[in-house]
């Protein structure tokens, strides 16, 4: 956070997966109602003027569900800041089970309606990558290709996703942070597109 400060960053951009599933619960849901609650207290800690834009992920099982404030959803929604927009999805293909979770022809209609929020001022924030693009797991490619479609039909600023934790870093204007229990995370300045890596405990990267 102290580096991040450093950088002046703008905005907080949290890519899904928020949630842990901690011990001494009944259910996963009620443990993650549990993390929520230590996740929203750690946000509100922030400095006031920084907004933090979120979608969830698909090891989370509730919805984050923030008080209402500067901590928002980005999920089919549109939000002007800075001079960019923050346009975001959540749903992941199916992988376990998660409430998430959308077959591809699903995802295909619900990106077909986004579609007309996003221009090249965009920021797109999802949880799973594009088919072919940061989406290498042992099994093969993870990604959906109705959002690769989408991305080639429209140039947009900026991609930025998780779900693929062995898929880390950058391949042109797409940016995959999952962080997983790594301690990490990316500065992303959208005006130059530049970007940096920073691991908790390890020094800057």
């Amino acid at each position: 956070m102290e580096r991040a400060s450093q950088s002046m960053v703008e905005a907080v951009v949290l890519a899904g997966d928020l949630l842990g599933v901690p011990d001494g619960f009944a259910s996963v849901e009620e443990a993650q109602r549990a993390d929520a609650r230590s996740v929203c207290a750690v946000l509100a800690n922030l400095p006031a003027a920084l907004p933090v834009f979120y979608i969830m992920g698909n090891d989370d099982w509730i919805d984050l569900d923030p008080a209402p404030g500067r901590v928002q959803t980005l999920h089919m929604i549109r939000r002007d800041y800075g001079g960019f927009n923050f346009v975001g999805y959540q749903y992941t293909l199916p992988f376990m089970g998660g409430v998430f979770e959308k077959p591809e022809q699903e995802i295909g209609e619900d990106l077909l309606q986004l579609e007309r929020l996003v221009d090249d001022r965009t920021v797109l924030v999802t949880h799973g990558p594009a088919r072919g693009i940061l989406d290498s797991t042992r099994l093969g490619p993870a990604g959906s290709t109705s959002l690769r479609d989408l991305l080639l039909r429209h140039r947009i600023r900026a991609h930025i996703h998780g779900h693929i934790h062995f898929s880390f870093g950058r391949v042109d204007h797409h940016f995959n942070v999952a962080a997983g229990r790594q301690g990490r995370a990316m500065i992303i300045d959208l005006a130059t597109m530049e970007h940096e890596v920073l691991v908790a405990g390890s020094g800057d990267r």
